[in-house]
Parts: C-alpha cells; structure tokens; sequence
C-alpha cells in the first residue's frame, strides 16, 4: 500500500535519523540495522528508551499524536529505513481498518520491548545486565538457532549499557571460557541457552563474575 510514497534513506553510524524536541512529521521502519532511541536530560545525559530493529516496532511512531519527537533516533550502525509521512500513514489507516490493527499492535510491542530494555538497564550486576542485552537482541526467529548477528562492537555495548569497554570484554571473555556463548566479529553463537539465562536471572554459581 505504501510503496509508492515511502522514501528509502541509508545512514552512517552514529547518525541522527531525528533529534528529540524536532517538530514531527514522519515515522520511520527499520530495514536494515539497529536504531537506538533515546532521550537527552537537561545536563546533557542520555537515557537509552528503546531500541528498533527490522523485526522490533517504528521510530517515531508516538509522533502521530505529537507535534514532536519525544526521544532521538540515533544509527548504531550502517541503518537503511523507509521513512512514511504522518500525513500518508494516516489517509491509509483511514482506508485499511487492518493497517490501524497492525498499528497498535506495533505500538504495543514497541512499549514491551522499551520495558523489556529499562528492565536490563536496571540490573546492578554487569554480567546479568550483559547476558540479559544479548537476549533482549536475539530475534525471535533465531531463538531455535546457535547463531546470529550481533550489530554492536564491545565498546558501543558498553556504551548504550552504562558500562566501560575493558568490563564487557572480560564478561563476555568468561562466558565464552566457560562456553556459554562464542562471539567472533560481528556474530554471537549461543551455546547454552541455559547457562546465559542463569547469568541473566543472577542464578549462575558464582562461573561468571561481574
């Protein structure tokens, strides 16, 4: 329905696909990469909020009843989105009541993945905190497979984790020595789905450390 009046736009990493206050007139599907959406406090503190993938919900999808955006949308990595305006998305929900169902079904699944995300974020233990991330990341058509792709370096895990690089390097470094997980350049191999949800959950005895 929207193939003739969508543009399909690429960005760099660390790209600003739009900035938080910026009058809102667009919301934007992920194709291809990882979008991180975040928030920016008065003292210049950022609050990630959210995270969309190909398989995870809309940026800026809020926007529709907003004059504007609520949060930023920054590129973790080489990003390609088609960008819908408000205005177009809008008249087609207005034709198609089963569009408007996928809508709020996108809506809904957008606030459990944000949850899902404050829920890691939160964690004190920087090993539950990591193993829960590569989790929350996993597709959900992955989860029968031992491997897929991981879009963020150890750094800009640390990053969007309140981490240092040296941490994450070490954990991840003892999950692979005691063969939970393997993670070569830009992929992660689960090995056991067990032990990493134990290192998640604060259940694993004492074989990863934080």
């Amino acid at each position: 329905m929207l193939g003739d009046v969508i543009q399909h736009i690429e960005f760099e990493p660390g790209d600003v696909i739009f900035m938080q206050g910026q009058p809102s007139a667009h919301v934007y599907v992920v194709t291809k990469g990882i979008v991180k959406l975040c928030t920016h406090c008065p003292e210049g503190r950022e609050q990630i909020v959210g995270l969309c993938s190909p398989e995870r919900a809309l940026a800026g999808l809020q926007s529709l009843n907003d004059k504007h955006y609520a949060y930023s949308a920054i590129a973790t990595a080489k990003v390609r989105v088609c960008k819908i305006s408000h205005r177009t998305l809008l008249a087609c929900i207005h034709d198609d009541g089963d569009l408007a169902v996928r809508l709020v079904k996108a809506v809904s699944e957008q606030l459990a993945h944000s949850r899902a995300l404050t829920e890691v974020l939160g964690h004190t233990c920087a090993a539950a905190k990591i193993a829960s991330f590569i989790l929350l990341m996993i597709p959900k058509s992955e989860h029968g497979n031992c491997g897929f792709p991981l879009p963020f370096s150890r750094m800009e895990m640390a990053s969007l984790l309140g981490l240092r690089e040296e941490t994450v390097c070490r954990i991840m470094a003892d999950m692979h020595r005691h063969g939970a997980i393997d993670a070569p350049r830009g992929r992660m191999e689960i090995h056991a789905w067990d032990q990493l949800h134990d290192i998640a959950d604060g259940k694993s005895k004492g074989q990863v450390v934080a």
